[in-house]
């Protein structure tokens, strides 16, 4: 089954057990208030602000979660 606008066809790339809901308690602790879809966004908007780890968080939040 292939994903619209996907090139590759292998399966997505799973978040580790250890890694699963850090970018839930970032939003939580660092953007009270905001949704993980809307903080994604925002984060992803001002890549410049936020470190190397976060932006990578917020760059799969946005592609695999918060697309529908």
């Amino acid at each position: 089954m292939a994903v619209k606008g996907r090139t590759k066809k292998e399966a997505f790339p799973e978040i580790k057990q250890k890694n699963q809901g850090k970018f839930t308690n970032w939003v939580k602790k660092n953007m009270p208030g905001k949704s993980t879809c809307s903080a994604a966004s925002s984060v992803m908007k001002n890549t410049k602000k936020y470190s190397k780890s976060v932006v990578a968080m917020a760059n799969y939040a946005n592609n695999f979660g918060c697309k529908n």
